[in-house]
């Protein structure tokens, strides 16, 4: 490892300083996890990684990381305050939780940044050169006059003399600050300008000096170089920190609210069940791009008797949760669901809730692609994930929401919205948060406190939580008007016995069952008999049955199957009167029914045409199959086969922090690694790629795993790929790109970075 690099830095922090920047930079725990401290610094400045890192600090941090790459190599801590104007206390503890997140790091008392987030900085900086190798090509007299524009006596100094004064001078940003303040607005343009093109504007080479430009020649910030002007990296970096504002405020001083926090009361739980639950029998209608359209999200709040939004928000929460995933007649759920469905309350509440708090969008504001609705649960980028996570951590500790939200901006900096949109963004997040039972009157609940607590662990989540949910034991009343009154939530037995035998007309704290004829036909038709049918009802009831409902079931059991259908194509059995009636019923006439004998009629119609008429008409068939046995026919629980979103549900394992950080301890330079075939051939069509990022490439590919790539086509144009590395062939990878919703070639040559999709 290199002296003073940023893996010799993370090599030497101790068992807990390290696990804080793995616990706090999850991507890089995913699977295959760093071998060794350089593989981990070279996944903690992947630009992807990076960026998401960035997004959880607040502006103070983000302020002394410009500040910091402006100054480059002399970025003490105390020069670094000086250029801010700030205590040096305060710009130390925003050193310390940028170090912290795996954003920084120091040595010998310098603070550097990994380097491609230092380039991204100098690149919004612009400017030329440092004024000293500027200088270094200068005329004397120029350089002279450029010195005594700044204030200082340059009598008798020699070139190397003026070249330590001008620099000496570019580094008192204060002074310089208010320079640059008293510039007119036109020649604060052309300075603009000149940042933008490496400090130069070939406009006015050759011309002499034009009066735009002499202003700033005036004020010492320009140099004149081979009959042009060039403008200094100092001058560039100072305009820019002036622009980005470069005071250090601290945290903002967020009020305790005038409530206490609430314990937590949601119906999210309930909300899903429900939706799930409707969804093994009848999967929701997919879109033909995907999503579920406004008007099924319509047919479900109506169902749910719940806001189309709260629907949104179950579904997008329930696909991050892994619970719901596209199947081929529409979203159904996963085969996780049944292990949730079957968790304590406090269990299942703790895993949405997660999903929600990691989830990138906002399922009630969510932005458009192209003027036209991104419907739920398809992905897209959003900025509303993190202001959801910085809202939800200022207000914590009892504080107002409303009053964090009002400072958003310092604790979410770069969120990149406007206000209005800033404001769309902060009213989801409450909304919804009122939904799940994290935030009510205007503070987090107990529970809402915990999920900001424990981030990340459902167990522990629930463990804290558990109190709030009282086994609220399931209760299932039947009536005699043939309803059943149900409250509680419940269990996923008791759930399909209802749906198998009734029609749940009503959803809520206590949803309401109506059974009928058909519903009880329904029923045995799936299997149970009348007799099973009423002990299961009246053992989750604890009760006897009510005499009409028990009257009914005694019914349709006596007349289900009096009528059986044999497959011939078809045969119809019945007694010697009921074939008579059939034969002669006009509603049956479709059927082409012949009588083959006093008890038995002949179709032209397929078996499961011939049921659906007969029921139509009245009559309770069964169907036979070809040896007389009675067919039982199951309603198919659907069951999606699709992964959930990636902004929630990682497609790879990820390792605990402190696992991960004992290995690297154990393992400092990654001795244990091996390289595999897939690796070598990648690194030899690459070599501007990592080991990190080939070793991410080639398991992508080994494993059949997504990736997110950057790459550059054949015009220059550069794009972040989502893909499924399919195969390699010479030059090629083959892939199947989420963008493009097709496999498409790409040249391995042209990848230019590689994370964790």
């Amino acid at each position: 490892m290199e002296q003073g690099s940023f893996a010799e830095y993370l090599a030497g922090l101790d068992e807990a300083a390290l696990t804080e920047v793995l616990r706090r930079r999850p991507d890089v725990r995913a699977e295959p996890v760093p071998r060794g401290f350089v593989q981990l610094a070279e996944r903690l400045s992947g630009h992807e990684s990076l960026g998401a890192a960035m997004r959880e600090v607040d502006r103070d941090a983000v302020t002394v990381s410009r500040a910091v790459a402006a100054l480059g190599g002399s970025s003490k801590t105390a020069s670094v305050a000086r250029m801010l104007d700030a205590p040096e206390e305060s710009v130390r503890t925003s050193v310390a939780e940028l170090c912290a997140r795996g954003l920084a790091w120091t040595h010998e008392g310098v603070v550097s940044l990994p380097e491609p987030l230092a380039a991204h900085w100098l690149a919004e900086i612009g400017g030329g050169r440092p004024a000293a190798t500027i200088a270094k090509t200068a005329y004397a007299d120029d350089l002279r006059a450029t010195v005594a524009a700044l204030g200082v006596d340059t009598d008798g100094l020699r070139k190397v003399e003026l070249v330590d004064r001008l620099s000496e001078a570019l580094t008192d940003v204060q002074a310089l600050a208010k320079i640059l303040a008293a510039l007119p607005r036109s020649a604060r343009d052309v300075l603009d300008s000149m940042r933008h093109n490496q400090g130069r504007d070939y406009y006015f080479y050759g011309a002499g000096i034009d009066k735009r430009i002499q202003p700033l020649r005036e004020a010492g910030l320009v140099i004149k170089l081979n009959h042009g002007w060039e403008l200094p990296q100092e001058v560039a970096a100072t305009a820019w920190l002036a622009d980005q504002g470069t005071a250090l405020t601290g945290r903002p001083d967020i009020p305790v609210a005038a409530t206490s926090p609430s314990p937590v009361h949601t119906t999210a739980v309930r909300t899903v069940t429900g939706l799930l639950d409707d969804a093994r029998s009848r999967p929701i209608a997919a879109l033909k791009k995907g999503g579920v359209g406004a008007r099924e999200r319509s047919r479900l709040a109506a169902q749910l008797a719940v806001d189309t939004e709260v629907v949104s928000l179950a579904i997008d929460v329930s696909y991050a949760a892994g619970l719901l995933g596209r199947a081929d007649s529409g979203y159904a759920p996963t085969e996780a669901y049944a292990q949730w469905r079957d968790a304590e309350p406090a269990r299942q509440w703790a895993e949405l809730v997660i999903a929600w708090f990691t989830l990138e969008l906002a399922p009630t504001s969510r932005e458009t692609q192209d003027d036209k609705e991104c419907p739920p649960p398809l992905p897209l980028a959003s900025g509303a994930g993190m202001m959801r996570r910085a809202l939800l951590r200022a207000a914590a500790g009892g504080r107002s929401v409303t009053a964090a939200g009002r400072q958003i901006d310092w604790f979410c900096p770069l969120h990149g919205y406007d206000a209005g949109q800033s404001r769309q963004k902060l009213a989801a997040a409450v909304r919804e948060g009122e939904v799940l039972g994290i935030i009510a009157a205007d503070t987090l609940t107990d529970g809402g406190e915990q999920l900001v607590a424990t981030k990340d662990a459902p167990e522990q989540l629930a463990g804290r939580v558990a109190a709030a949910f009282p086994d609220a034991a399931c209760k299932v009343i039947p009536q005699s008007d043939l309803t059943a009154v149900v409250s509680g939530q419940p269990s996923l037995a008791v759930s399909r016995l209802l749906t198998a035998a009734a029609v749940r007309e009503t959803h809520g704290a206590a949803s309401i069952w109506r059974f009928s004829a058909d519903s009880v036909r329904a029923a045995l038709d799936a299997g149970w008999t009348s007799d099973d049918l009423r002990a299961q009802l009246a053992a989750i009831a604890d009760r006897p049955l009510p005499q009409p409902l028990d009257y009914l079931i005694a019914d349709v059991g006596r007349q289900h199957g009096h009528v059986r259908v044999r497959s011939v194509r078809s045969c119809v059995i019945a007694d010697e009167a009921t074939a008579a009636e059939m034969l002669h019923t006009r509603k049956l006439a479709k059927l082409q029914l012949a009588l083959l004998s006093p008890t038995v009629l002949a179709s032209t119609a397929e078996p499961d045409d011939v049921l659906t008429v007969l029921r139509a008409a009245g009559f309770a068939p069964v169907a036979e199959d070809a040896t007389g046995a009675v067919i039982v026919q199951r309603p198919d629980d659907q069951e999606a086969a699709g992964k959930a979103s990636r902004t929630a549900i990682p497609g790879r394992a990820r390792v605990e922090a402190t696992e991960l950080a004992a290995r690297l301890l154990a393992d400092p330079h990654g001795a244990n690694s091996a390289t595999t075939d897939t690796y070598r051939q990648l690194a030899n069509l690459n070599s501007q790629l990592t080991e990190a990022e080939l070793i991410l490439l080639a398991d992508a590919l080994d494993e059949k795993h997504d990736i997110l790539i950057s790459y550059r086509d054949k015009n220059g144009t550069r794009s972040w790929r989502e893909i499924q590395p399919l195969q390699l062939y010479g030059r090629w990878l083959t892939a199947w790109c989420h963008l493009r919703n097709g496999e498409r070639d790409f040249t391995v040559a042209n990848i230019g970075s590689v994370a964790p999709a």
